[in-house]
């Protein structure tokens, strides 16, 4: 019987790694569509104005300071930010200006971080919020019954105003196009030089990848997964919120249409 060039059965360890970063992505698309629902249904309640200074503003400070932040890390030049205009006449609560070097790879890979900050911001200062305010994940879920009325009050602002803002505008995706090209060549070609290292390994030294290799690998990809799996418990939990908040301001608005 012929055996094949590739066992692709020694992969099974990835596939824990795969799955987290399917769920994280699949979760980032919940959070950004309740994030969308739930701004257009405050406003719509509030009216633009009070929802905008109520709801709007914390969030739009995270948001922007997200892309800030991003564009230093990966050094991009930053020329201007507007932190919070209701008055814009464009629909962009605020803006971040920067600039970048198109032959560096390293910053044209920083657009995507830069253009899915709001995102990951979000989530981690959401992630704070649960554990500072209700002991998520440290608290078990059923005593979360227990959590103090005001606690839980001050959770739903923070998720209500944060997770609001946590969508993408156009200019953001836009913005993550060519590093998501850059990003797509650099994965490939990764990925392409660990088969051909896996493969002269397994022919030239059977011994070395599951005895030294593969366990290292293995930890990495648990590691990654775990920290994928705790930022989309984060976003997953916000999804909730976000989702509860709009089937409530939903219900609220049609109770105010019925009693006028």
């Amino acid at each position: 019987m012929r055996r094949a060039l590739i066992d692709w059965s020694r992969l099974a360890p990835a596939a824990p790694l795969l799955s987290s970063v399917a769920l994280l992505a699949l979760t980032l698309l919940a959070m950004h569509w309740s994030a969308q629902s739930l701004a257009r249904q405050s406003s719509q309640l509030f009216g633009r104005r009070l929802q905008l200074y109520l709801f709007g503003l914390p969030g739009t400070i995270v948001h922007e300071g997200s892309h800030v932040i991003a564009c230093v890390l990966f050094r991009h030049r930053v020329h201007r930010v507007k932190w919070f205009d209701p008055s814009a006449t464009d629909g962009a609560l605020g803006s971040v200006e920067h600039s970048y070097d198109p032959s560096s790879a390293y910053q044209r890979v920083g657009t995507i971080v830069i253009g899915l900050a709001p995102l990951l911001a979000g989530a981690a200062v959401l992630l704070l919020a649960a554990r500072l305010l209700l002991g998520v994940p440290l608290v078990p879920l059923a005593d979360l019954t227990q959590v103090a009325a005001w606690r839980w009050t001050l959770f739903a602002y923070v998720s209500l105003s944060v997770g609001g803002s946590m969508h993408l505008s156009a200019s953001d995706v836009r913005g993550t196009w060519r590093g998501v090209v850059t990003l797509g060549v650099w994965i490939a070609a990764a990925l392409l030089l660990s088969l051909a290292v896996w493969w002269a390994l397994l022919q030239l030294a059977p011994t070395v990848w599951p005895a030294h290799v593969a366990p290292l690998l293995r930890q990495a990809a648990t590691s990654v997964a775990r920290a994928s799996d705790v930022l989309s418990g984060a976003l997953q939990l916000s999804v909730v919120v976000n989702v509860a908040g709009t089937v409530l301001l939903f219900v609220v608005r049609r109770l105010v249409r019925v009693v006028r």
